[in-house]
């Protein structure tokens, strides 16, 4: 049977197919013959689509098809889905040709959107009544709804603060939060002391809030964070630091003491500038050299009782991008002890922070390689105290 549309849509395919043969016979161009044809075939899929469903004729006679026939359900809801399901779409497919992060975003839409839009559809159909279908939609998407929603708002709101925190200056913050609590304070006083206050005023002056710090937070993110001093610190340039008696910023605030531990090996400078120590178990008379054994954690307390302000260093021989193979060294010629010690740029050192006099200081170390991989005294281990003349050899076994 051809219903009305079907002959129309039949139609319009005819002549479809008909201007194709014409502007091919005539014109000769194939972008306007492929689009007629395009044209033609979509006319005709839907002739039969509509043929299919008899294009909902119902007899005239038929009184119980006002209620019955599929014409008299009640017409799906609005939805926004299908439109952010085309926009997940686009942006997967920009993504694949541009930048990845567009493509994570994209994907993330098409699989939200797409969710949602089953989940709807599935309760449109759930029943003939409106109100039950929107219950029914409720018990299912709401659990995972609502969790996530709250999790994007207060994620998108602590973003934001923590925009607004990084462009103003540390007291302009302090100021502001201030400022802000005091707000959040009195106004949650005020509805709680008018319990006749709406929900509908409350929801909206939390929105309000909420886009107020995320505008906030927008405008400083765009406007970019305040000049941050960058601290010194002694893995910028361990030479630097560790080779300098000096008073550098890195040593502002460094603890002076250090509580009881057992296993420590301890090191002292004297009144005299002498460094002595003292290590777990007994020492040989007369031992000059420190041993410590390898590939453990040693911890070391430094005790300065020198009157003066020092650190101690810890010489773990070449750095490791300018050591040579034990052999190499062996061989070159005029390399000296002085030399060695010279440029400590090339050499691999770690230090305490500066100690006070009678302060101290824990300082740990592992050593990788003994002491004989190395070619000669001036290649070995050995703790020092920069601006004097006191040191100690290390022997690790």
């Amino acid at each position: 049977m051809f219903t009305t549309g079907s002959k129309l849509l039949i139609g319009s395919s005819v002549l479809a197919t008909v201007a194709a043969v014409v502007y091919g016979i005539t014109q000769n161009e194939a972008l306007g013959i492929v689009g007629l044809v395009s044209v033609a075939c979509a006319m005709a899929f839907l002739a039969g689509v509509n043929m299919w469903a008899a294009d909902s004729n119902l007899s005239a006679l038929d009184t119980t098809a006002v209620a019955t026939s599929e014409a008299s359900d009640d017409p799906p809801g609005a939805s926004i889905w299908p439109m952010v399901f085309a926009v997940g779409a686009a942006a997967v497919v920009l993504g694949l040709v541009s930048q990845q992060s567009i493509f994570t975003i994209g994907l993330v839409i098409l699989l939200a959107a797409g969710a949602q839009w089953a989940v709807q559809a599935w309760a449109e159909s759930a029943s003939t009544d409106s109100t039950t279908n929107a219950a029914v939609r409720g018990r299912l998407a709401n659990p995972l709804e609502y969790p996530l929603l709250g999790a994007f708002a207060v994620g998108g709101i602590a973003y934001a603060l923590s925009r607004i925190m990084l462009w103003l200056s540390k007291t302009n913050t302090i100021i502001a939060f201030v400022v802000l609590a005091t707000v959040i304070a009195c106004i949650a006083f005020i509805f709680a002391a008018r319990p006749s206050v709406k929900r509908g005023a409350i929801g909206g002056a939390l929105t309000l809030g909420a886009v107020a710090i995320v505008a906030g937070g927008v405008a400083a993110g765009v406007d970019g964070e305040r000049d941050i001093h960058v601290h010194e610190t002694i893995a910028a340039d361990s030479a630097l630091f560790c080779d300098s008696p000096e008073h550098f910023e890195i040593d502002k605030g460094a603890s002076q003491t250090v509580s009881t531990k057992s296993n420590t090996y301890t090191i002292s400078l004297t009144a005299a500038g002498n460094l002595e120590f003292d290590v777990p178990g007994p020492v040989d008379p007369g031992a000059e050299a420190i041993s410590l054994p390898r590939s453990n954690a040693n911890n070391i307390v430094f005790r300065n009782d020198s009157g003066e302000a020092r650190r101690l260093t810890l010489d773990l021989g070449p750095a490791p991008e300018e050591k040579a193979p034990a052999e190499a060294a062996a061989a070159e010629e005029g390399h000296g002890a002085d030399e060695s010690h010279g440029d400590k740029s090339d050499r691999n050192l770690t230090c305490t922070s500066l100690v006070e006099d009678g302060g101290a200081q824990l300082i740990t170390v592992k050593f990788a390689e003994p002491s004989f991989a190395y070619a000669d005294d001036a290649e070995a281990y050995r703790f020092y105290v920069p601006g004097t003349e006191a040191e100690i050899d290390v022997v690790v076994p």
